[in-house]
């Protein structure tokens, strides 16, 4: 019976392990991507992680070798997290009892005009939230219909209700 419970252990172990190494890569993903750093730079992670991990704990090595940060695990793990996000966005915006949106001009780093769109909303609680809902570059003249086109097409994205609109701003917080 001590045999049979030692056997197990080792896959409980190694299952344990893998784990963490899977939960490890998506931690640093994240981090990369809120650091707006390139996905290349999680193999320069993992090079420092194992030498880091040889000096203070060689006897897991093994574990933080298996830690997967090439460049597509961590674009993989960047889209895998922007979906999640996505899907909490669309399930909060379909809670909505009301809502309305803003739209804003802004400019991006290389003076790219984009209309950014924003919605507050208000729940069954009566809890309200505001939330980003997109940021779409207005490469050609700003006219009425492309900012209605962009604005539809963002809604339309995150699954709103137009029956539960109650206003749409320009120039301002919704």
């Amino acid at each position: 019976m001590i045999g049979l419970k030692k056997q197990q252990s080792v896959f409980t172990s190694s299952r344990d392990m893998s784990a963490a190494a899977v939960k490890t890569s998506y931690l640093t993903a994240d981090d990369i991507a809120l650091a707006s750093k390139q996905c290349s730079e999680g193999e320069f992670l993992k090079t420092c992680i194992l030498k880091a991990a040889e000096i203070v704990c060689s006897e897991k090595l093994q574990v933080f070798a298996n830690i997967s940060l090439t460049r597509n695990a961590v674009a993989e793990r960047i889209s895998d997290n922007f979906a999640n996000l996505d899907s909490k966005l669309k399930n909060k915006v379909k809670s909505f009892v009301t809502f309305s949106v803003a739209l804003d001009e802004s400019t991006d780093i290389s003076d790219v005009a984009q209309l950014a769109i924003f919605t507050r909303g208000v729940d069954e609680t009566l809890s309200v939230s505001v939330e980003f809902l997109g940021l779409v570059p207005t490469t050609d003249t700003t006219t009425a219909n492309g900012i209605f086109n962009a604005l539809v097409g963002v809604l339309n994205r995150v699954g709103v209700d137009w029956s539960r609109a109650i206003s749409i701003t320009a120039g301002g917080t919704p």
